[in-house]
């Protein structure tokens, strides 16, 4: 049964129009041969009801030629039969056996097409009608549901892919708003420690230069030249995080053996001092569609990461799983700790161990995320035995 109702609800518009159409003539068809048959079948009732009261006229004429005389009989009708009023029915029923044709089909067509419009029409577009108008009015948390498969059906489901992009990019945007809101009051927060010294030190210069000893200047104007580096590293900081959000992913391809080399050698050069070891799966020659200027930055950020916490040795793996490339580094070290875990992809973090690391920013991580999520990936973080940092990258 549930087959049989899927089946019909599959059906197009086109096919059940024209088996509607169909249908509609034929049935037209009989009822006017039904109802014809009838206006006949009175008249003709009303005939015979009426016939006794004929009256014939009979005239008898004889005509000759030659010598030959020819006798013969006119007969003509001088009838009344009916009174006015059954007169006027039995014209009328006449009439009407030949008018039942057109106005059966003219009142086919139209309950045929209510009734289409009705079951097959009515709804959709009032389902369609009610979106566009919670859509209008900036409200996405609707959904577009109709049951059937025809064409309607499949405008209803693209209306419904509409509105879930639409909500996927509302998210997003409302997402980056809210990074974007809490960047700057990270950012200012962070400003305030270097302007605070700049400050300070410029009060003491301006205040006690011609007292102080030329070691004493010398070492405040480095000072402040350290904290003038530090502003201009957060502002390019900052640039940088801009140009992220605005990045396209450029795909090209390249084969597996060629990137596991590419990145072998980057490794290579970053954990140097450190034992270096990059594992991997799959053939050398199977080929990846990707971005591989964003998987070597973020390979590279990555290993960056790694190398600051690791004791001995750094990690890496790369393969393919389930359509999408699997970078995976790990260190030797600590681990994460669950504060790290919640936090360390968000920008500016710093771990407890690295809060007097003033030329960390804690942006290495975040950028990865970044990149990832812009190639249809993800990053994720986790510990087995020392920190463990896997990106997806979607082929």
């Amino acid at each position: 049964m549930d087959q049989v109702k899927k089946l019909f609800q599959s059906r197009s518009l086109k096919t059940t129009f024209a088996r509607a159409i169909t249908l509609c003539i034929f049935s037209a068809l009989l009822l006017s041969l039904l109802l014809s048959g009838i206006c006949r079948w009175g008249r003709d009732c009303l005939y015979e009801k009426n016939r006794n009261d004929y009256k014939y006229v009979v005239n008898q004429a004889a005509i000759t030629f030659g010598q030959k005389k020819f006798h013969l009989e006119i007969v003509y009708d001088d009838r009344k039969p009916f009174s006015p009023a059954k007169e006027a029915l039995y014209n009328g029923l006449d009439l009407l056996s030949f008018a039942v044709y057109p106005i059966c089909f003219v009142v086919s067509i139209l309950l045929t097409s209510m009734l289409f419009y009705r079951r097959y029409l009515q709804q959709p577009f009032a389902i369609l009608a009610h979106a566009a108008d919670e859509i209008a009015q900036d409200n996405l948390d609707f959904k577009v549901v109709y049951e059937r498969e025809d064409e309607l059906g499949q405008l209803c489901a693209s209306f419904e892919k509409m509105r879930l992009a639409l909500r996927e990019n509302e998210e997003e945007l409302w997402r980056q708003m809210e990074e974007r809101r809490r960047l700057n009051a990270v950012f200012s927060h962070d400003l305030r420690t270097p302007l605070t010294v700049l400050r300070g030190q410029s009060e003491l210069l301006t205040r006690y230069a011609p007292k102080m000893t030329e070691q004493k200047v010398i070492e405040t104007a480095e000072r402040m030249n350290r904290h003038i580096g530090r502003l201009e590293a957060y502002v390019k900081t900052m640039g940088d995080l801009q140009r992220l959000e605005d990045i396209e992913i450029h795909r090209s391809c390249v084969s597996l053996g060629e990137l596991r080399k590419q990145l072998m050698a980057t490794g290579e050069i970053i954990c140097a001092g450190k034992r270096f070891v990059c594992l991997g799966s799959g053939k050398a020659e199977e080929r990846l569609c990707v971005d591989a200027a964003v998987v070597g930055q973020v390979f590279e950020n990555l290993l960056s990461n790694a190398v600051r916490f690791a004791r001995k040795a750094v990690t890496a793996a790369v393969e393919i799983q389930e359509g999408a490339l699997r970078l995976r580094v790990a260190d030797d070290g600590d681990g994460f700790t669950k504060e790290d875990l919640l936090n360390a992809t968000k920008p500016f973090y710093k771990t407890a161990r690295l809060t007097k690391d003033e030329e960390h920013f804690g942006m290495g991580l975040n950028i990865c995320k970044i990149l990832c999520e812009k190639h249809g990936g993800l990053l994720r973080l986790e510990n087995e035995g020392g920190g463990v940092v896997t990106a997806v990258f979607r082929c």
